[in-house]
């Protein structure tokens, strides 16, 4: 089977249509800004630029959705807030399926049910979405630096007491003044 190739010089489908390209396969390569996926824009401290390859491929029946993904991402260390580096490359696969009783097919691959994606000619796959979804996923959830140390000095608990003032000091000269 031959993969038909999405011109070189064009960002990124947000979606693509299912009964056009999964018989005949489809294959994406090119850089992708994080600029270009709001959810992962939100994450992230400045915008970086990924290479991405993106393969689908009818094998035996199943359409399968390879990709793989090579750069890094920076986010806000918990602790400092200074940019840390955090490599998001991987490959990943999945299999597109026609009902739930193609699942004993793939093993434990990760998968879509088609009939999520609409029917027919308005079967569109949302590969930006997808893309930014593992995206995310990879993220930390409270990235930090190996070797960051807390900016913030603690002060002792007797220097805190001594500084906080008696809620109820107002009350007390109120009520000496009554009397």
């Amino acid at each position: 089977m031959t993969t038909n190739k999405y011109p070189e010089n064009q960002s990124l489908p947000t979606n693509i249509m299912l009964e056009k390209w999964a018989d005949i396969g489809f294959e994406w390569q090119g850089n992708v800004s994080t600029a270009e996926m709001a959810r992962l824009k939100e994450q992230t401290v400045a915008d970086s630029t990924l290479q991405v390859i993106f393969r689908l491929v009818k094998q035996e029946g199943i359409v399968w959705l390879n990709y793989q993904v090579t750069g890094q991402v920076q986010v806000a260390c918990q602790r400092c807030l200074d940019p840390l580096d955090v490599d998001v490359s991987g490959v990943y696969h999945l299999a597109l399926l026609e009902s739930n009783e193609a699942v004993g097919q793939i093993g434990d691959a990760e998968y879509i049910l088609m009939e999520e994606l609409g029917t027919g000619a308005t079967r569109k796959l949302p590969i930006k979405d997808i893309l930014e979804d593992e995206l995310l996923l990879v993220l930390p959830l409270s990235p930090k630096h190996d070797d960051c140390d807390m900016p913030v000095e603690m002060a002792d608990e007797e220097e805190v007491v001594q500084e906080q003032e008696n809620p109820f000091a107002a009350l007390a000269q109120l009520k000496e003044k009554l009397s």
